[in-house]
């Protein structure tokens, strides 16, 4: 698993488990006991209540239960934003998305974040084994798990490219891009 935050990411997991169907609460609770995660009943009851609200989630009653099932998909991650936007601008978009996470993110990337975003081959620059554990330090104190992985920095500086792919990824995620004027040309020849 790439870095796990257990307040950020608890949402990605209980949607895992309700699956398709749905689940009750008890069997809700079971099924994240089963890998490791104890919440009392009233907490998950809240939480559920909450995601039907912003309406990931709905609710069925069938008595004596009340089942719980995905509506709607969450919305991608931060890694999936970048992959998709940076897809969008280049034939061969891995440099691209370590640049575009490597300048938010201002840290240098791990490999699992890479492959969150949908890079499959070795780029970058690994940094040294002291500058790594100090950033993993950081991630952790943050309430981030990080497995033992290497972290790698930009070969090439794509700051020409940065701009357009922020672009992008506010477009596709306000769905916005029918705003945009098509073409740059503002008069006719």
């Amino acid at each position: 698993m790439l870095m796990f935050n257990a307040e950020k990411d608890f949402n990605r997991i209980l949607t895992e488990c309700l699956g398709r169907d749905g689940l009750s609460i008890s069997a809700l609770a079971k099924s994240l006991e089963s890998k490791g995660i104890k919440h009392h009943r009233l907490i998950l009851t809240g939480y559920l209540r909450a995601l039907t609200d912003m309406g990931y989630l709905k609710e069925r009653d069938i008595p004596p239960s009340k089942i719980y099932q995905v509506s709607r998909p969450l919305p991608d991650s931060i890694y999936e934003v970048v992959g998709k936007a940076c897809r969008k601008l280049s034939n061969d978009p891995d440099e691209l998305i370590l640049f575009v996470l490597f300048r938010i993110f201002k840290r240098p990337v791990f490999e699992s974040e890479l492959k969150a975003s949908g890079v499959t081959r070795p780029i970058g620059s690994v940094i040294s084994e002291q500058d790594m554990t100090e950033h993993k330090k950081i991630l952790r104190r943050a309430g981030n798990t990080i497995t033992g992985q290497n972290a790698v920095v930009p070969l090439s500086d794509m700051t020409d490219k940065f701009q357009d792919v922020l672009i992008t990824m506010l477009l596709d995620s306000t769905e916005s891009r029918h705003l945009m004027a098509e073409t740059k040309q503002s008069k006719l020849i």
